[in-house]
């Protein structure tokens, strides 16, 4: 590999996360053309052989790792790859940080708390140097995608490869840590406007209203109402209706249900209400939808033949 041939991150990019940021100082897919010289730097670096094995002088610790395996390296601790151009490999090389960012928090807990628990990890490398790991899950699959951005340089390219790096990063943590996280509350502001969503999916056959949602969220109908308009441009009892109309074209098809039956079900006050909004919103009558999309039961003998 001729030296203007070599793809790599050139430039140091940050990932913003709730309360802390992934910081990629570089990366690279090397080969065995490449020579590495002794060097230490204050942030981690994660190497991950594709093919082959290399063999890395870790503090005078030397380590072979063959193709599939990863290898974590605790900040400033000196190191460098043997130089084997007789020996065919390909790995990567990840530079990168995670540090704190405060002004990137929201409410919640879990920002804080999830930049704890990846600096626990990391400082269980620095406590012992390095550490070497097991496959990855998708690991060569991500360092393809990387390549292919970083040659493509597609819309938005720079950005994705920096969370190929990422997801490689923690996908490789993660075998440190096998144990699940504490349950947290997850970060940010509540989507209102969903939680209402589900709310109408939950409750379409009762008599729901603007206000039993409110109540049942512990916020104002007001709030709800100004957040349901803002997401989907649209008023809660419409979609509420909306809703209720698309189960009933269930009933219809699949059930010898009577309309009055079919508008207790899927939460009308009335047959009348859902004739109404049914001939509103679909153009057509119930009994001319029924009769379209009836799903027919084939004759005795297509059963047979079947």
């Amino acid at each position: 590999m001729k030296q203007n041939d070599r793809r790599y991150m050139k430039n140091i990019v940050e990932l913003p996360f709730s309360g802390y940021k992934f910081v990629l100082y570089y990366a690279e897919k090397l080969t065995q053309d490449i020579a590495e010289f002794p060097h230490n730097h204050f942030e981690y670096e994660l190497y991950y052989v594709l093919s082959g094995q290399i063999q890395i002088n870790i503090a005078g610790n030397v380590q072979r790792i063959p193709a599939g395996q990863a290898c974590v390296l605790a900040r400033d601790i000196k190191h460098h790859v043997y130089y084997e151009p007789d020996t065919p490999r390909q790995y990567m090389a990840v530079i990168f940080d995670v540090v704190p960012c405060e002004r990137l928090s929201m409410n919640g807990p879990d920002g804080a708390d999830e930049y704890g628990d990846i600096r626990q990890v990391l400082q269980s490398v620095d406590k012992i140097g390095f550490l070497r790991l097991d496959e990855p899950p998708h690991a060569e699959e991500l360092a393809e995608q990387w390549l292919q951005e970083i040659e493509q340089r597609r819309l938005g390219w720079n950005t994705q490869a920096v969370m190929l790096c990422y997801q490689l990063v923690m996908l490789s943590l993660r075998q440190i840590c096998t144990a699940p996280v504490r349950d947290r509350k997850p970060a940010g502001k509540e989507n209102l406007a969903m939680a209402v969503t589900m709310y109408i999916h939950a409750h379409y056959p009762e008599d729901i209203t603007l206000e039993s949602a409110a109540k049942a969220l512990n916020v104002s109908p007001r709030h709800v109402n100004r957040a349901y308009k803002s997401e989907y441009s649209t008023t809660f009892m419409k979609n509420a209706n909306l809703l209720r109309i698309a189960y009933a074209k269930n009933y219809l098809c699949t059930t010898d249900y009577s309309i009055e039956e079919i508008a207790e079900k899927v939460g009308f006050t009335s047959s009348r209400a859902l004739y109404r909004l049914f001939q509103q919103y679909e153009g057509l009558s119930l009994s001319q939808y029924r009769e379209q999309h009836r799903k027919k039961t084939p004759p005795a003998d297509e059963e047979k033949d079947g």
